[in-house]
């Protein structure tokens, strides 16, 4: 009897029930452990050999592929295989789809640009796929939430290009074939 006058006397007076304080350190520690674990999964990655690698030569790998690209074909493949690690880290390493798709697009952007020749490699100069990569993968893993937004509009750039040219063949070679 006593402990539902104490209860409501709390109440009355705005003091914090035993089942709400409770609840209050329940939630913190939650919010505790997740935030642990973002910083663990973001220590992980970091200390990742290939992160590393592809964060710090990023630039390199612009400019190499520039230098490359006047060499007909050299730069396209050494564009494509760079773009392929790029893909494997943010697939497996950092593990998002979302960021995945966001970096195959600018890869793919990169890649088709030095298909053309003269025109190609000179905006090959100038377009800088590596580096944009590098700044989402790594804006990503430090949680940043314009990288994020970005990464998003990427994405979902990429996925209504992709789906758009999936019905624009499947169109043609439905009028070709019917």
């Amino acid at each position: 009897m006593s402990n539902e006058r104490r209860a409501k006397t709390r109440e009355k007076f705005g003091f914090d029930s035993d089942k709400e304080i409770e609840k209050l350190k329940r939630t913190k520690m939650t919010a505790e452990h997740a935030r642990r674990r973002k910083m663990e999964r973001r220590q992980r990655i970091e200390q990742d050999k290939l992160y590393q690698i592809m964060i710090s030569k990023a630039i390199g790998f612009d400019i190499l592929d520039a230098v490359l690209s006047f060499i007909e074909g050299f730069g396209d493949i050494f564009s494509g295989l760079i773009g392929l690690a790029y893909i494997y880290l943010s697939l497996v390493v950092v593990k998002s789809i979302r960021l995945t798709a966001a970096v195959f697009c600018v890869a793919a952007v990169d890649l088709l640009i030095g298909l053309f020749s003269i025109p190609g490699t000179l905006v090959d100069v100038f377009f800088c796929g590596n580096y944009i990569n590098r700044m989402m993968i790594k804006g990503f893993v430090e949680d940043d939430a314009e990288t994020k937004r970005r990464v998003n509009l990427i994405a979902s750039a990429g996925f209504l290009v992709v789906f758009g040219l999936a019905w624009l063949v499947k169109t043609l070679l439905g009028n070709i074939i019917g």
